[in-house]
């Protein structure tokens, strides 16, 4: 399991957005369309997977961003040493979805390798979950690759001020020079405001670019 660090709420700098926001359970979502024409050229010249490529660089954007990795841990707010992620794949014969999950994320290369064993291995699946415990230290990554919205909304009731960042993304299509892919991202905003949610798009596109 990846190390987490307690926060001391008493010297925690944004102790009253946290308190406050946590009273009211408030979350918010963006969507932002990310130019993924570099990223889309590289993958098919290097053979790998397009959405191996993205839930990397997905994770890789959200563990630069210490707001994003604060979770609760036995009533505590701790801060995660890395995220690890969880994310969709689709069975096209049940057309049913399941989730699946990497850790060590430490190169494209190698998660593009461990992504196509995975689904692979768990192609005939018929259980929403079957790896079995997902990680507590996650980011929830999922994918809705035959449609190219401009908002997606997920309301999850079950867990009360869960701060989980929820990320979604779609179909990317041509818009004149580019190829722009929706990106969708869900916060609690005890933890996190609108600045680290644009400097998570900022860090992303970066990313896809290279």
């Amino acid at each position: 399991m990846t190390n987490y660090q307690v926060i001391d709420l008493e010297s925690f700098p944004r102790r009253n957005y946290y308190e406050y926001f946590m009273g009211i359970d408030t979350t918010f979502e963006m969507t932002v369309k990310i130019d993924v024409t570099r990223a889309v050229k590289k993958c098919k010249d290097e053979s790998i997977s397009f959405y191996a490529y993205s839930i990397f660089n997905l994770t890789k954007s959200v563990n630069k961003i210490p707001n994003m990795r604060y979770a609760h841990i036995d009533k505590q707010l701790v801060e995660w040493q890395e995220l690890a992620p969880t994310f969709t794949n689709f069975n096209q014969e049940t057309e049913l979805f399941y989730s699946l999950w990497l850790e060590g994320l430490t190169d494209y290369k190698s998660v593009d390798r461990d992504y196509k064993k995975l689904i692979k291995d768990y192609a005939n699946t018929t259980d929403i979950a079957p790896m079995g415990n997902v990680p507590q230290n996650v980011v929830n990554i999922s994918s809705i690759p035959w449609m190219h919205f401009e908002h997606f909304s997920s309301h999850p009731g079950a867990i009360k001020n869960n701060l989980t960042p929820m990320i979604t993304i779609g179909k990317y299509e041509k818009v004149g020079s580019q190829l722009l892919m929706p990106v969708n991202i869900k916060v609690h905003h005890a933890t996190v405001d609108g600045y680290h949610v644009t400097i998570f798009f900022e860090i992303l596109q970066l990313e896809m670019n290279r």
